[in-house]
């Protein structure tokens, strides 16, 4: 085999072990960007399971990702709950910090980049 297809292999392998997709869509990303920082809000982060997810076209160009999930709340039972994510447009994963949906996440971000949860 020729090193550049051995490196190319070694590149593929590394990537889907450390958990990099390179398939995976750009949906799918925003999908993942939206549920960290939905998670950001819970005090059982790692209990967020989500339902259904859905993407929503805005006149103005941006987009939205909702997600329909189930998370523990304080007591501990199971809660299900809706959280609209806007970017500004469809190939774009970072949070559109414009988009007022986002807004009430901000506290949140705010406090992790402090290194407060």
């Amino acid at each position: 085999m020729d090193r550049t297809f051995k490196l190319t292999c070694a590149i593929f392998f590394v990537m889907v072990i450390q958990g990099c997709n390179p398939f995976e869509s750009t949906f799918d990303k925003q999908v993942n960007a939206c549920k960290e920082d939905v998670k950001l809000g819970l005090g059982d982060p790692g209990s967020l399971e989500i339902i259904s997810t859905e993407g929503i076209d805005l006149d103005n160009g941006w987009y939205r990702v909702k997600l329909n999930f189930t998370a523990k709340n304080a007591m501990g039972g199971r809660v299900r709950g809706d959280a609209i994510c806007g970017f500004k447009d469809k190939n774009t994963i970072e949070l559109n910090s414009e988009d007022f949906m986002n807004q009430e996440r901000k506290l949140a971000r705010d406090l992790k980049a402090l290194g407060i949860r």
